[in-house]
């Protein structure tokens, strides 16, 4: 896919590459990047790339079913050997048509397409589709911290860790795929050859989908070899979804900030236990909500699964006389409908980022890796919410006491102090992508060395 600023000029304009790693957490902003490239200035043109997989998600159901480094590795090494044929191909035919390629941005995952771009003496760029302080978490995991991360996890659990110009970190709050417990630890590796990748270029350089006022700490917490670019919040604007939606009449019917909004993105799953345990919540709450439940797989006790929908069927009739559950929903549109009172997020960080440029406070409900850190953002840092606290029995569930608790606590007790700060950081965002803000300048500047 090409897209182009103004198709009467010449081909002298700078062209980017933009491949994406096949996820939706990768696909969406990569999208976004290449609208607001594109739009930045006159001429410039965008190819976008990505695996077949994703167009179907093949690659995230991949996920979901494997605990496997060798199948991990298997995909990885796939991915690399027919993309870099396939890029390998379209960087030549570019040129051939006097069309060649200025730079190339490339998501998480893909280090490889940074060493084509060497290859072919093509300038690059990281796009991290993660905050800068999980980047700055990484980076240092990888460059001198790992022991002190795996004493505390051995000998002081309830301990904290300072990492240079972050927050201070528990464990609850790191990404969880750096604990030997965890079923993707798998992935640690492909997020190191990512970092080490960096040391390769003369120049590195990442474009970080976040802003600098957002996380004014965490970019200076880098080594100063590699250049940090905030240039988000990358949401796409627009909340038409096309249709006439029946949860958007559903809405409208319900009175200013009253209704909680319950979404756990397309990948995270909850356990069939934790599911019960949210529904006794909002059943005891009688607070409406609205609620997307996609068509994911939970595990049962015994490790087998079923579909998340099938899981609360024994309190679908009581939960109906309160809210609503659809299978999917235009969510930025949601969170910016007046009747949205709250976000009961996943924390995944595209999630995180609609909820700050919706102005919605939210109860931060996070299940693994950077979720762990958004989520700690979100209530300690930036205070647009609550976060559940979790228990840890033969399996870790949030019972449905604390989750009530944390409705409460956000749609009533402190409902004033969240929805401030939401509102704060609402208009922080919206004036950081408009000409003049600090992101359209830095993007403006990075399209500018590539004229």
């Amino acid at each position: 896919m090409e897209k182009r600023n103004d198709s009467s000029k010449s081909l002298t304009g700078p062209h980017f590459l933009l491949v994406t790693f096949p996820a939706q957490g990768h696909i969406n902003p990569s999208l976004e990047l290449a609208k607001r490239l594109v739009g930045t200035i006159t001429g410039a043109r965008v190819t976008f790339a990505a695996t077949d997989s994703a167009y179907n998600r093949s690659h995230e159901d991949y996920i979901k079913s494997s605990t496997s480094s060798d199948r991990s590795r298997q995909y990885m090494s796939a991915t690399r050997r027919r993309g870099r044929e396939t890029l390998t191909g379209l960087i030549e035919d570019n040129r051939r048509q006097n069309r060649p390629f200025t730079c190339v941005v490339y998501t998480i995952f893909l280090p490889w397409v940074a060493e084509l771009a060497r290859e072919f003496h093509i300038p690059s760029a990281l796009l991290w589709v993660q905050p800068v302080t999980v980047f700055s978490i990484f980076y240092h995991y990888f460059n001198g911290y790992a022991d002190a991360i795996s004493e505390m996890t051995t000998n002081n659990p309830s301990g904290a860790i300072n990492l240079p110009s972050l927050p201070q970190f528990s464990l609850r709050d790191l990404p969880t795929i750096i604990f030997p417990s965890d079923p993707y630890t798998f992935l640690v590796p492909a997020y190191q050859d990512q970092i080490d990748s960096l040391k390769q270029e003369e120049n590195p350089m990442i474009l970080v989908n976040s802003f600098e006022e957002l996380e004014e700490e965490a970019l200076s917490s880098v080594l100063d070899n590699v250049k940090i670019v905030p240039i988000g919040p990358l949401i796409t604007s627009t909340t038409d979804s096309g249709v006439d939606d029946k949860y958007i009449q559903w809405l409208d019917a319900k009175t200013d900030s009253s209704v909680l909004y319950i979404c756990f993105g397309t990948f995270s799953v909850l356990r069939k236990k934790q599911l019960a345990e949210l529904c006794k919540a909002l059943i005891e709450s009688r607070r409406p909500f609205l609620w997307v439940i996609a068509e994911k797989s939970v595990k049962c006790k015994r490790g087998e699964k079923e579909k998340e929908e099938e899981s609360i069927r024994s309190f679908r009739e009581e939960l109906d006389e309160i809210g609503m559950v659809v299978s999917w929903c235009n969510q930025f549109s949601v969170l910016k409908h007046k009747s949205i009172g709250c976000f009961v997020t996943h924390c995944g960080w595209n999630s995180t980022l609609e909820s700050l440029v919706s102005g919605v406070p939210v109860v931060a409900f996070p299940l693994w890796n950077d979720q762990m850190t958004n989520a700690k953002l979100l209530a300690e840092c930036w205070r647009t919410g609550v976060r559940v606290m979790e228990k840890k029995e033969d399996e870790v569930v949030v019972e449905s006491g604390v989750i009530r608790r944390c409705f409460e606590e956000v749609m009533e007790e402190k409902t004033e102090e969240f929805r401030k700060n939401a509102a704060r950081w609402r208009d922080i965002a919206a004036e950081t992508v408009m000409e003049g803000g600090s992101s359209f300048s830095h993007l403006k500047a990075f399209v500018d060395e590539h004229m």
